[in-house]
């Protein structure tokens, strides 16, 4: 990635929005690029990808894993950062049912250092990434991207978004939850459940303090100008994570894609500063071509 020093004042004056960009850092991508189609796990060792370590491992009740699909999620809005690669998705069972509780999966991967959370772990971190929901037959219980300290057990998922009937919710709205040491406190993002592409933006306040931790959860958000309006913000967590999980229990057709983690909203939703550099200096060559 280029410092704005080093490419000189006159690309800088003429691309307005580079000096903005600059200042997004993306710590971890993973587009799902360098897998095979079939199970998560099916390539050991997993590819290499910033943020996380060891290999995606297949745990919890049948075989119905989330699993690699070639493709990927193609989200609507022209500011965002754009998809490649594959995505990962529970296909649709037209033939066998819905997914059920006694065949359904869970797969996660271990965070390194630089995405681990604990007590001590201050600042702000942001995650981002695509969710689609097929809803082609039954109800959808459990439909999550989560995160996990220690183990996989629902005592210690720290954090999960997506769609679900827990915790009071109806399942018919895209909603979150985060825990606190018991059971997780839900939430929805008001926005009704449909076939469509969405874009998750999830930015965690961390502080050493006791339950100061916050976490606030943005669905298909303005995009390009840093933290956004609105929002739904949850307050006074402790939340500790070192794995991150994609779950499908009791549901049917889903799919995650364009997983980043960064240190601000712009790190996680638009072109990084090189593409978006690269892109404005095309686009004025092509203007100055045009002018002569």
């Amino acid at each position: 990635m280029n410092h704005p020093r080093t490419l000189g004042a006159a690309v800088l004056s003429a691309v307005a929005f580079a000096p903005t960009l600059v200042q997004a850092v993306v710590l971890s991508h993973d587009s799902f690029s360098s897998y095979t189609a079939g199970e998560i796990q099916s390539v050991v060792p997993s590819p290499v990808v910033a943020g996380y370590t060891g290999d995606w491992t297949d745990i919890d009740f049948g075989n119905a894993e989330p699993s690699i699909t070639a493709g990927s999620l193609s989200y609507s809005n022209p500011l965002y950062a754009g998809s490649s690669g594959d995505s990962v998705s529970v296909a649709n069972n037209t033939t066998g049912g819905e997914v059920a509780a006694g065949n359904s999966g869970r797969v996660f991967r271990l965070l390194d250092s630089t995405l681990a959370v604990n007590s001590s772990t201050t600042g702000s971190l942001y995650l981002s990434f695509l969710y689609q929901n097929g809803q082609q037959t039954g109800a959808t219980t459990f439909q999550m991207l989560s995160l996990y300290d220690t183990s996989t057990t629902d005592a210690n998922r720290n954090f999960t978004a997506g769609l679900t009937t827990n915790g009071g919710q109806t399942g018919n709205q895209y909603n979150f939850g985060v825990e606190n040491g018991a059971l997780e406190t839900y939430a929805s993002t008001g926005v009704a459940a449909d076939t469509g592409v969405h874009l998750f933006v999830v930015k965690f306040d961390l502080s050493a303090a006791a339950g100061s931790d916050s976490v606030t959860v943005w669905l298909d958000p303005i995009l390009g100008a840093g933290d956004p309006l609105g929002g739904t913000t949850i307050t006074g967590k402790n939340l500790t994570w070192d794995r991150l999980a994609l779950s499908d229990y009791e549901g049917n057709s889903a799919a995650w894609d364009e997983v980043r983690w960064g240190t601000d909203f712009d790190s996680v939703t638009i072109p990084e500063p090189a593409s978006a550099l690269l892109g404005s200096l095309g686009l004025l060559s092509l203007l100055r071509r045009r002018r002569n």
